[in-house]
Order: C-alpha cells, then structure tokens, then sequence
C-alpha cells in the first residue's frame, strides 16, 4: 500500500496542465487551459483545466478531479495504479506501507487480473525471442531478416511464441494465473474432454509457432496480440488477433500509439498506416509520428484519438485498389471529426515499410512531402480517371467530392474546399454551395430528430439538474455539498464556520442523505475534521473519494461569475453565492429536517400498523406524538419556505 507521505508528494509534484497535456492539446483562457474534452465527442471546446488550483472539469460531460483522477479516468487505472503511474513520471519513489497480500489480490477486478495476465504473456513472449534457443533461431532471426534492430525489437517489446502446444499455458497457470482469465485475454483454450476421460481439464495454447505484436493502449499497457505466422505450410489465418474483452476494443485503438504520442504532438502531424511492420520500420528510421489501424477500417475512435494530438493526418497507404478504397473510406471520417488530411499513395507492390528500407529514411519523408495530395485532388484524379470524359459519371465524381466536403464542420473550411473543386472541375461554385447546404440540411434534419428524442428525456439546467430535479432532495443535498466544500470555512455567526454548523446539524441528529456519494463525503469530511481540526481546498482537490465532485463544484462557481461591471451597466444587484451561502445553507438544512421527520413518521407509522400488544401501541403513539410535535415546530421555524407535505 502506498504511504500517505508518498501521495503527498506525487499530489504536490503533479502539474496538472503537464499532465493532461500529455492527452488533450490546452489553449490559454484567461488564468485557466482549455481544450475538446477527451472523456467525450465535442467539437466547440468545454474542457477546463485550472493550472492554479490543480483541477479540472468538463462543462459538457461533467467529468472533473486531479491529475490522479484525470489519469485513472482517461487510461483506465485503479486509483493505486494511476498514483504509480505519476511517481513514474516524476521520478518519486514509492514508499510502501505494510499490507496483508491475500487483500490485494482480493481486490482485484477482472479487469486488472486481464491487465496482469496479458503482462505476463508479454514478458513471456519476450523472454522466448531473446532467450530460449527456438525463439532466438525461429523469431529473432524472422526481425532480422525483416531488417529490425535489437533497440526496436525491445522499444516495441516484440516476442515469439514456441511451437508447443501447451508450453504458455502450463507456465502462466504455475504462475497462479486464473485460467478462465486467461481465455477471455484470448492466450489460451480449453482442451475438449471426451466422455469417458477422466483426466484433469487442460489446456493448449492460443499463439504457437508466431511472432508477436503486443498492442499497448495510450498509458503503455499491454491490452492485446497481433501474432503473424512463420510456417507457410500452417493451412491458419496469416495473423491471429486478441478478442475483445473488458480492456481491448479495437475500434477504439491504434497501433504504435503509445510510442508515437509525443512525436506526433512535436511534428503536428500523424502518418497513419496499415501494418505492424510499416509503423516499426518508420520508426526505427527516425520516423515516429506514425500509427497504424491494424487489421481493421479506420473508426471515429480511432481519428478522435489522433485529435488529442494533433489536426493534421497524412495517410500513407498502399496504390493497389484496396487501398484507394480505404483511403477513400477514411477520408471522410477524418473530415467530419474536423481534421485536415493529406494521403500519399505507393507504387504497386510498395508500402511505407518497403519503400522506407529501399530508397532510406530521407528520401522516404521527401517522397512524402512530393507526392501528397489534398483530399479534393486524390479524389478528383482517382474519380475523374474512372469517368472517361463521360458527362454524366463526372456529375456523379463532383456529387461525391461534395459530399465529402458536406461533412466538414467547419465552415471557413468548408469554403475554402468549395472554391477549389469549383476551379478544378470547372463547375459554378454556387451550385457546389448548394448542393452542399441540400446535403448537411438532410443530415441535421437527422441529427435534430435525436435532440429532440433526448430532450424528451433529460431537460437540463445550467447545474445539470432537470427542472422536476431542481426542488427536490437530492438537489438540496448538492447545494448542502457545495457550501461545505466552498464556504467551510466561513462563518454563520460569530461563534461557528459553515463546517462545524452542517455537522452539528446533520450528522449529530443523524439525518442521512439520500444520495450515498453525498453521505460517504459527510463521513469522510467529519473524520478528517476530527483527526485534524480543520478541512482545507487541498484536501477535497486530493482526497480519492471527493476529488471529483469537490473539483467539479469549485471550478462550476468560477464558471459563473458575474463581471465586476454588472451592477454598474445593468444598476442590478445580484447576490453571489459568497454572499447569499447563509440563507441557503439555512433552508437547505431545514428542508433536509423536515423530510428526516417526515421520514420518521412513516416509518413510525408502519410499525404501528404492525403492533401485536397494547403497551408496544402506546409506546409507538407516544413517539408519534413527539415527532408530529418536532415537525410543527420545524414548520413554524420555516414558514412559507417550505410546503407542508
């Protein structure tokens, strides 16, 4: 378990603008950073980062918290795993306090035990390449005659799985690893038992005979396999990849991601390819900004994940028609997630791994550089030649180019792209606009409808709570929330701080929220309050269970700040929060009370309804009669502030 001090340190070492934009490209706003949120598809930026304060949150989706939250959040961590994740980064060392083992492992989920597995069969599969003689003579010598050299095999962890049936089975379930986790990781099968076998169940292996490919996800853990046969007599699928499961989506990933992150926000530019083998040759030649979709169409995840980085996507695929017809696919993607795209085609017979060994890594980029094309040309020189001057095929060419500049959001863009066609294809421009406005009408008139649907579901409010919300307990128990963590330190007479009045008021007459996150919060507050004898901003930005929504609330009450000249232009007086938290406070408390007591007479009530005897009857009449009294009290006290229900 890691010790206190340590989250200390790694709580005070994060920057939290460092951090994040490691993921999400930030744009100064004032005294805060703003950028697309991650956690979401937007395309207007909402995502709010305070380098001051060490928080952040999304005004669209509502995720907020530190950088341990946002890392646990964006790379999938468990709260133990993302602080390792930061001292990592910020060369700390972990200091471990004592903790029984058999809990630890208790504790973990199936996907943190998928997590382990797949790093054991990473470790495994490395092991055999540079190690075991049959991975050094079969996989080892297969990268080098491919042209790899002993840094990337190791930059990229590549591996070699023996031609054993059952050899990484038998050594990761030595290694108590749970077989059932091992299959849905998709290393291993069980082996089918025969009626009259009487024999233990076994296993065999998934991988035999293959390199391997470990697929990283964006944090640099392993979530999956591409293994690529050796044997070209095996009758078996040229490449085997991991199933989906709990920590591998393949829509959702690229490969070389993790390696080419940060040369990618460098360059301002993402190559992206098809193979394994074009993204680590490219790399070793000291082209890093690549990825490659691997074995699966370009997705809308997939371009969104290269928007954190960059808006700027050349796409080197092969010449041959399959992949004109992929490149013409991803274009639109990428053009309606708002990116710009430049494709480069290769000669027949060559792709970026190839052409990069052949001709070398300078004259590989300038190669790149001549013969990029916009999209508008690719398409127009790939559709036009299809057309053979016929009128009405070269009708159909501008209606897909158009169509293609339809989904770009931008509107600037978008004419820009317009003005182009029109002078390459000698067509009137005011039709191409036409023709494009006809086109994205009939897509909003889709979109719309969706609204629609889900604004029958949800009417929201600026705080994100629907209009039959805004009155109701949980509300109140939000509001209760917020001036604890903005105003507990204030006063609400001379003698107590908002702090020492909602405990006394709440927790010493024992009235429970109905929202637990809200009740955990209460608890953990008057516990630290007992240990320490005060509650700081520091302490509610860090804590694990209440960095999310305390970030949440204080960056939510900047949001809303009225400019200092508003009384003046408007000659309105409009009390701010600071000044109003009494008032609120006050009634928020009582209407919590009433419903606490209204609660009590229900309950009350039903055991009077159940009562066998005649002194449990007057003993449930005699507390009846203190409550009824308790609550018209309470009703006297509130006035009309609160209805009598």
């Amino acid at each position: 378990m890691i010790s206190q001090n340590t989250i200390d340190k790694i709580l005070e070492a994060s920057d939290i603008t460092e951090v994040i934009g490691e993921y999400v490209t930030l744009k100064r706003r004032g005294v805060n950073m703003m950028g697309n949120c991650p956690f979401h598809n937007e395309k207007t930026p909402s995502f709010v980062v305070s380098p001051t304060k060490g928080i952040f949150k999304c005004f669209g989706c509502g995720r907020a918290g530190n950088s341990v939250g946002f890392i646990m959040e964006h790379n999938a961590l468990s709260y133990p795993e993302a602080l390792r994740w930061l001292a990592s980064k910020y060369h700390i060392e972990i200091e471990e306090d004592e903790v029984n083992r058999d809990e630890i492992l208790a504790q973990k989920s199936d996907r943190e035990a998928l997590l382990a597995a797949l790093s054991f069969a990473n470790k495994y599969f490395i092991g055999n390449l540079h190690d075991d003689p049959e991975g050094v003579s079969i996989g080892k010598s297969y990268f080098l005659e491919r042209g790899l050299r002993e840094d990337t095999l190791k930059n990229f962890e590549l591996g070699y799985a023996k031609r054993s049936w059952n050899d990484f089975a038998d050594s990761a379930i030595s290694n108590q690893l749970d077989p059932e986790i091992l299959i849905k990781a998709g290393l291993i099968k069980k082996r089918e038992k025969k009626e009259d076998d009487n024999e233990e169940e076994s296993y065999y292996d998934v991988y035999r005979d293959r390199v391997t490919f470990p697929i990283h996800d964006i944090a640099g853990r392993v979530i999956a396999f591409g293994a690529r046969q050796l044997n070209k007599e095996d009758k078996g699928p040229k490449y085997i990849n991991s199933p989906e499961n709990d920590v591998y989506h393949k829509s959702k990933v690229l490969y070389g991601m993790f390696q080419a992150k940060k040369a990618i926000r460098k360059k301002d530019n993402c190559y992206l390819t098809e193979g394994y083998l074009d993204v680590i040759t490219l790399h070793q030649n000291g082209i890093e900004n690549v990825v490659a979709s691997s074995g699966t169409s370009l997705t809308t995840e997939q371009v969104k994940l290269i928007g954190r980085f960059t808006d700027n996507v050349t796409v080197l695929y092969d010449g041959d028609p399959a992949g004109i017809k992929a490149a013409m696919r991803g274009t639109d993607i990428i053009l309606e997630n708002n990116l710009n795209i430049k494709i480069v085609l290769f000669p027949e017979g060559e792709d970026p791994d190839s052409l990069c060994k052949k001709i070398g890594a300078d004259a590989f980029s300038k190669y790149i550089t001549d013969n990029q094309q916009d999209f508008i040309l690719f398409k127009t020189n790939h559709l036009l030649s299809e057309s053979k001057n016929d009128p009405i095929k070269k009708a159909q060419v501008i209606r897909d180019v158009v169509e293609s500049i339809a989904k770009v959001p931008d509107s600037i863009k978008r004419s820009v792209f317009i003005k182009e066609t029109a002078v390459r294809l000698e067509t009137d421009e005011r039709v191409l606009i036409s023709e494009a406005n006809r086109i994205r009408l009939k897509d909003n008139e889709k979109a719309a409808k969706q609204i629609d649907r889900e604004i029958e579901n949800l009417v929201s409010n600026e705080n994100g709570f629907s209009e039959i919300e805004i009155n109701s307990g949980e509300f109140k128990e939000y509001a209760i929330i917020k001036a604890l963590i903005l105003f507990g330190k204030e006063t609400m007479d001379e003698e107590i701080t908002v702090l020492q009045y909602l405990l006394n008021e709440l927790v010493s007459n024992k009235i429970e929220f109905e929202k637990e996150e809200y009740s955990n919060i209460l608890k953990v507050v008057e516990e630290q309050n007992k240990n320490m004898g005060f509650v700081d901003e520091f302490f509610y930005k860090n804590h694990e269970k209440i960095s999310s929504l305390a970030s949440g609330i204080i960056l939510d009450s900047q949001k809303y700040l009225l400019s200092e000249n508003w009384e003046k232009i408007a000659e309105i007086k409009v009390l701010t929060d600071k000044e109003n938290y009494r008032k609120e406070i006050t009634q928020n408390v009582l209407y919590l009370k009433k419903e606490h007591i209204n609660n009590l007479i229900k309950i009350n009530a039903e055991k009077l309804k159940n009562a066998s005897d005649v002194d449990e009857v007057n003993s449930l009449l005699e507390i009846q009669t203190r409550i009824l009294m308790l609550r018209k009290e309470l009703l006297k006290e509130t006035g009309t502030s609160i209805t009598d229900v």
